[in-house]
């Protein structure tokens, strides 16, 4: 009986042991892609702290970081996976908030269930991504434009 109880405390060792490897190795490529694109917002756009993180895979990858500037400014910075000097910096107080956007999508359409918002770039705009589920439970994309003065309706994709 000893020898069994020592064989399943082992085999669960094992398996946890396997479960922690396959999470750390899963994660490593959003964690160098968070960490280089920390890097690269400092140099191009001075930033002091980074606040938030995403990551957009459009027609192009974007890494999109949010922080402080050293006077207290909050800046989003878009950087393209291939072309990495071809950023863009926006002030987050020139573009509409990810509750307004999201705001903006609910008055068009009466989604289910908001499965998620992300910064992203639409045809060299920068836009928010918003996932949501409609009434049939189909998966739906929304893409609100970004900055504010920016009046173009917004761009929707369906059904997916």
């Amino acid at each position: 009986m000893k020898k069994w109880i020592i064989l399943v405390c082992v085999v669960i060792l094992i398996a946890i042991g396997f479960s922690v490897n396959v999470y750390f190795q899963s994660t490593k490529p959003l964690n160098s892609a968070k960490n280089y694109a920390e890097k690269k917002a400092k140099e191009k756009a001075n930033l002091d702290s980074v606040d938030q993180f995403y990551l957009y895979n459009g027609d192009e990858t974007y890494y999109i970081t949010v922080g402080k500037q050293t006077n207290g400014e909050e800046i989003a910075v878009w950087i393209p996976e291939k072309n990495s000097n071809n950023v863009t910096v926006e002030k987050m107080s020139d573009g509409i908030s990810k509750t307004e956007a999201v705001n903006r999508l609910k008055s068009k359409v009466d989604p289910t269930k908001i499965l998620g918002t992300r910064l992203g770039m639409l045809n060299k705009e920068p836009v928010w991504e918003i996932s949501y589920l409609d009434k049939s439970s189909n998966l739906n994309y929304a893409y609100i434009y970004f900055l504010k003065n920016n009046n173009k309706p917004p761009y929707m994709i369906t059904n997916i």
